[in-house]
């Protein structure tokens, strides 16, 4: 009895807190509450502060510095040539066509169509190897004590503060003694290797926002470390690979320096490089270059697009840890 009688009387006041917190069935209304406020009311409080307005008119003018040379862009591809000759804003005659983009397509010198296979077939390992190689040398930086930690890291800045020219003679020579010259392996060679010092750094910085106890637990469980590695480390990692992966690629695909100086077949042309060659020689064919130009940007403008989400959580947790 004694036991029943505790039990009940320690129950009874959240039973009676309960009953006060939430209403009846019956005592809830069918209808919304009206508002107690006008419309005038609620007019004048949604009026943002000066600062904050000042903050909006700052953000939509960067926005527009940024989307009108787009619209003019993709208004110059779907319009004959002879209606944006006085320019692309003169929408008085106004005739849409596809013909910008079949001719681009299928270029006499430099088809887009291959060029854009062609930046397809080295972005994507580019992409794949520096991904792999990338964590796996960012783990031992954000986990490990090693002799010449630190030297090799400020390395690594330095390569990432190198400009792309300073190196581009050495591969240049490198290549040609190995026979990769003027290949797609060569290339993505050299990507990668630009690449991986930037990938390196960006991954560390995630990874030492992970807890070491889930490593610990896993350890004490008797999983290795490359188990470690592969099922928490990579799986946990995801946000900041797919920053990278959107990064790298945008960075490869428009690469317009490393293709020039390493390719030299016009069969192996990239996208960058097949851009200069359709403005003509007499007479700059305007809506050839818009139309390759959009195609060109519609690629990596659509995988940061899918994978937004992902990229901002990355960017997020990288620069904050």
């Amino acid at each position: 009895m004694t036991r029943d009688t505790r039990t009940s009387t320690e129950t009874a006041p959240e039973q009676r807190t309960d009953a006060g917190r939430y209403l009846p069935a019956d005592a809830i209304p069918e209808t919304a509450p009206s508002r107690e406020t006008e419309w005038r009311t609620r007019l004048t409080e949604a009026v943002p502060t000066l600062p904050r307005l000042l903050k909006y008119v700052l953000a939509i003018g960067v926005a527009l510095l940024w989307i009108v040379p787009f619209l003019g862009l993709f208004m110059a591809s779907v319009r004959p040539l002879s209606e944006i000759l006085q320019g692309w804003w003169n929408v008085e005659r106004m005739t849409f066509t596809l013909e910008n983009y079949r001719q681009a397509w299928s270029y006499s010198t430099a088809p887009m169509g291959r060029a854009l296979l062609n930046t397809f077939v080295v972005t994507v390992p580019s992409v794949l190897v520096v991904l792999l190689l990338g964590a796996m040398a960012a783990y031992p930086f954000a986990r490990f004590e090693f002799p010449l930690k630190t030297a090799l890291f400020f390395l690594i800045l330095l390569v990432m503060a190198a400009p792309p020219e300073l190196v581009a003679m050495g591969n240049y020579n490198t290549l040609r003694n190995i026979g990769l010259f003027d290949s797609y392996m060569g290339l993505v060679l050299v990507h990668v290797g630009w690449g991986l010092g930037w990938v390196v750094l960006f991954l560390r910085n995630y990874l030492l926002g992970i807890p070491e106890e889930l490593e610990e637990a896993a350890r004490i469980d008797g999983a290795s470390r490359y188990q470690i590695f592969r099922t928490i480390i990579l799986p946990l990692s995801a946000p900041a690979l797919v920053s990278v992966a959107v990064i790298q690629f945008t960075w490869v695909w428009n690469a317009f320096f490393f293709p020039l100086v390493f390719m030299r077949s016009p069969d192996l042309y990239l996208a960058p490089q097949v851009l200069p060659l359709m403005r003509g020689r007499l007479q700059v064919q305007w809506g050839l270059v818009a139309a390759g130009s959009v195609m060109t940007l519609a690629v990596p403008v659509i995988l940061f697009m899918l994978l937004e989400r992902y990229y901002k959580r990355g960017m997020v947790a990288a620069v904050t840890d």
